[in-house]
C-alpha cells in the first residue's frame, strides 16, 4: 500500500511581517481578516466610511465570494491563496487618464514577485491575469472608488499559492505549488508583492500617470515596463466581442491607452479595449 500523501502545508500570515514591510514601503494601513466575502468589497467600503492613506492594503486567511472580470466569482481553500486589495489615492496631481493602468501596474508587480520570489517563468496575459506554463495563477480586478477627495482605485489580486488539482475550478488554472515554485509561503510572496507594486506606483507617480514616460531613474515607462511582461504580444490571437463575432490577429504592441494592438490577416490594425473583450485567447489553442 502507498503512503498517505503528506498533507498540504498551509501556515497564516505572518501580519507582523506585512506591516514591517508596509512601514519601511511608506504604505498605508493593514487590515488581515480570518474569512470574507471580498477583500475589495471591504476595502472600497472602508474608503466610502472615511479617509484612507494611500497604499492601504486589505488581505484575509480565507475569501469566500471574491470577484473576477465581467462578474465571475471563485471561493478558495483556507490559508491556500492570496487576496490582497489596495488602494490608491492619486495626488491632485496626478492624471486621471492614469487610473486605469494600476490594474495591469499591480498585475506586472505580481508578475515580477513570482518570477523573483518563486522562481517561476510568468508574464501577463492581456488585460488581466498572471500566467505561468500556460496556466492561470492570479486575476487582478480594479474599482473605481469616488470619495471626497477625488477618485480612487482599489485593485484587488487574488493569487493561488498551494491548491491542489482538485482544489482548483477549471483545468486552465494552476497554483505556484503545482507549478513547482520554490516557495509557497503567502507571507514572502505577499512582502514581494507589495514591494514591487510601492516600487513601480512611486515611478508612476512621479510622472502623474503617464504611462508613455519614464519616472526618474527608470530606463523605459509604465506602458513598455507592463509590454516586456506581457505573454500576449507576438502571438496570434482571438478576442471574443460581446455580439459573438470574434476578431483574429497578430498581438503588436500595448497600446497608449492600454489597449492591444492587433493586426488582422489584410494587415489592419486594430486598438481592442479591455472593456469590448468577452475573451482573449490564442489562436492555437492555448490559455496563455
Amino acid at each position: 500500500m502507498s503512503p498517505e500523501p503528506a498533507p498540504v502545508q498551509r501556515p497564516p500570515l505572518d501580519d507582523s511581517r506585512v506591516r514591517e514591510v508596509m512601514k519601511g514601503l511608506g504604505m498605508g494601513e493593514l487590515w488581515v481578516s480570518q474569512a470574507t466575502g471580498s477583500t475589495n468589497d471591504d476595502l472600497v467600503a472602508r474608503a466610502k466610511a472615511g479617509q484612507l492613506a494611500h497604499l492601504s492594503v486589505e488581505t484575509t486567511e480565507h475569501q469566500e465570494a471574491g470577484h473576477g472580470r465581467l462578474g465571475r466569482g471563485w471561493e478558495t481553500p483556507d490559508r491556500s491563496s492570496l487576496a490582497i486589495s489596495i488602494y490608491f489615492r492619486p495626488d491632485a496631481g496626478f492624471d486621471p487618464a492614469g487610473l486605469p493602468w494600476l490594474s495591469m501596474l499591480c498585475g506586472t508587480a505580481m508578475v515580477q514577485a513570482l518570477n523573483e520570489q518563486a522562481g517561476l517563468a510568468a508574464g501577463l496575459k492581456w488585460p488581466n491575469d498572471v500566467v505561468a506554463g500556460g496556466h492561470k495563477l492570479c486575476g487582478v480586478l480594479a474599482q473605481l472608488v469616488l470619495t471626497a477627495d477625488g477618485p480612487a482605485v482599489v485593485v484587488g489580486t487574488g493569487l493561488n499559492v498551494s491548491q491542489e488539482r482538485a482544489e482548483l475550478p477549471v483545468p486552465t488554472a494552476g497554483s505556484v505549488a503545482l507549478l513547482g515554485g520554490r516557495t509557497t509561503d503567502r507571507t514572502d510572496l505577499m512582502a514581494g508583492y507589495l514591494d514591487r507594486v510601492a516600487e513601480l506606483y512611486r515611478g508612476f507617480a512621479a510622472v502623474h500617470g503617464n504611462a508613455g514616460e519614464a519616472g526618474p531613474g527608470d530606463r523605459v515607462s509604465l506602458r513598455r515596463t507592463i509590454a516586456r511582461h506581457m505573454v500576449s504580444i507576438g502571438h496570434e490571437v482571438d478576442a471574443h466581442l460581446p455580439d459573438g463575432t470574434v476578431l483574429r490577429g497578430t498581438a503588436e504592441d500595448l497600446g497608449s491607452e492600454g489597449a492591444l494592438v492587433l493586426r488582422d490577416a489584410a494587415g489592419k490594425l486594430h486598438h481592442v479595449l479591455a472593456a469590448d473583450v468577452f475573451h482573449l485567447r490564442r489562436s492555437d489553442g492555448s490559455y496563455a
